[in-house]
């Protein structure tokens, strides 16, 4: 964090810093549009904050601000629209903060912390996308009667089971919010050729919430069908306190279980093909 004062004590102050508060990784610059808000509800409830802590400090201790005038507060969130790289601050969001008030500044920061905070855990429940390689034929195992197969791999990812007992595999306390996972399963149609394999990894690399499950395809390679996996969860529960750890069970779970089918299909298709040639 940066200070930079200009002028006498009357003249606007600012201060500069980063989005990455209390060792959590700082939101990334692309992020800066969530961050904002639409119609900069996230921006204006910055400043809102910030001033109801300003008047419950002037209520509670005039010393603080006895010798102030009503100052005025202005924050901006970088990088804007076509701005360089801020190198102190690389790819995230950095925070400017304007006041004739060292109090002001304070509390403008400590709002801001706790809205990126708020920011954070709310992204722990946005949807993730998974693609992989995985024959269209096959959707029927991974899919199961009923959804029992997906289910199957939403309780895989929170749990070991053994005879009479079960191991917990995530945080606990995101046990409820887990159980709130739901899987979609989409087929991908693209031409199988070039075009079609590098349109599917442009496709995936144009957001952040995608991902290749496994190692991605090469430019080189022609399509072959894939799937796209996607998790989502309900909007309205707790945000999870160690996604990171989720994610990293789920995806584990989802690619075991594909190379799984995969693996029976072929020993089954070479069962058939050894009688077929031997009778």
């Amino acid at each position: 964090m940066s200070v930079k004062t200009q002028g006498n004590d009357s003249a606007i102050k600012s201060i500069t810093f980063g989005t990455s508060f209390d060792e959590v990784s700082p939101v990334k610059s692309s992020d800066i549009g969530g961050i904002i808000g639409k119609s900069a509800i996230g921006a204006k409830m910055c400043i809102s904050n910030a001033w109801k802590m300003y008047e419950k400090v002037a209520s509670e201790d005039m010393s603080r601000v006895s010798e102030e005038e009503k100052p005025s507060l202005k924050i901006v969130f970088h990088p804007l629209r076509g701005e360089t790289e801020n190198t102190e601050y690389p790819d995230q969001v950095w925070v400017q903060v304007f006041s004739e008030s060292e109090t002001m500044l304070k509390l403008a920061q400590l709002s801001v912390k706790k809205h990126v905070n708020e920011f954070l855990s709310r992204k722990t429940l946005s949807s993730r996308e998974f693609y992989i390689e995985f024959p269209h034929n096959l959707l029927g195992k991974l899919i199961g009667k009923k959804a029992c197969g997906l289910n199957r791999i939403l309780e895989d990812t929170l749990y070991k089971r053994h005879p009479g007992s079960r191991d917990v595999l995530i945080d606990e306390s995101d046990i409820p919010t887990a159980k709130t996972a739901r899987l979609r399963i989409k087929e991908l149609e693209y031409e199988p050729s070039i075009l079609g394999n590098n349109a599917l990894i442009n496709h995936v690399n144009a957001r952040g919430n995608r991902t290749f499950l496994g190692w991605p395809p090469s430019k080189e390679d022609k399509y072959e069908e894939h799937i796209s996996i996607t998790v989502s969860f309900k909007r309205d529960c707790t945000p999870f306190n160690d996604v990171n750890l989720y994610i990293e069970r789920l995806t584990s779970v989802l690619s075991d279980r594909i190379q799984e089918i995969v693996d029976q299909d072929e020993d089954e298709m070479d069962e058939i093909n050894e009688f077929l040639e031997n009778y």
